[in-house]
């Protein structure tokens, strides 16, 4: 596969399409930036395309892949990943590494900043018809169309299109896909239920929200279970970071 570097809004790259950058976004981006262009012969949609970066170095030329939210790249030198950084920048987006780790711009040059073990400590929790892991459960999956007639009938839940997200400059609400939300938490805030291929997941759960998922799980015929063993995404307000130097090459 190789090791990718991602421009996402995401703590965690997987999730990029649950807090994305959205297409015309990056359109705004490449018209801003004399050295991006969309090749006008590749593949185009409005949530993928190819976004090339003409380095000014003869016969050295980048290409970001943009799809499910977010722009990567395999094996980038050093000096993309500043660029890069200047790009996150503009997007209000994190650089990251495949293992979840945050590239910044230290004044001199590009570190990696490791995340305190303690910042994963969100808890995450499932309701699932076999395992947790979403595209595991071909046997009996949680089908789309039963997620949504199931929230349909519930009085304490409304389609949400936008979430708060936890991004460079601070947390805020972004725009969204619509997803499922509960309105019954005591916080009076929306707690995103998300629909991951076959299962449901919720993060940072707290007990109130495990019950709700308790009695939504008779009504799916599914099992909640518990996703300790995955990581967390990570809230950059609670945690310090400590910098190093990349221990590989990006």
């Amino acid at each position: 596969m190789g090791f990718e570097i991602h421009i996402t809004r995401a703590i965690r790259w997987p999730e990029s399409e649950r807090f994305p950058i959205l297409g015309h976004e990056v359109e705004a981006l490449v018209a801003g930036e004399p050295d991006l262009t969309i090749p006008p012969d590749a593949p185009r949609r409005a949530d993928f395309c190819y976004v090339a970066w003409r380095s000014g170095i003869p016969k050295w030329e980048h290409h970001l892949l943009f799809r499910e939210g977010r722009l990567s790249i395999k094996h980038p030198e050093l000096e993309f990943v500043r660029r890069m950084l200047e790009l996150g920048e503009r997007l209000d987006a994190w650089v990251i590494s495949d293992d979840d780790q945050p590239y910044r711009w230290d004044g001199a040059e590009v570190v990696v900043w490791e995340r305190d073990p303690a910042a994963f400590a969100q808890r995450q929790l499932f309701l699932t018809r076999g395992r947790r892991w979403g595209g595991d459960n071909k046997h009996a999956p949680i089908l789309p169309d039963e997620w949504a007639a199931l929230v349909a009938a519930q009085r304490d839940f409304t389609l949400l299109t936008s979430v708060e997200a936890a991004l460079p400059s601070g947390t805020r609400s972004l725009a969204v896909p619509a997803i499922a939300g509960w309105t019954g938490h005591p916080s009076g805030r929306p707690v995103p239920f998300s629909f991951d291929e076959d299962v449901i997941e919720v993060r940072d759960a707290d007990e109130h929200t495990e019950r709700r998922m308790v009695d939504l799980a008779t009504g799916l015929a599914a099992r909640l279970v518990d996703g300790e063993e995955s990581s967390p995404p990570w809230p950059p307000s609670a945690t310090p970071c400590r910098p190093r130097r990349p221990s590989r090459p990006p």
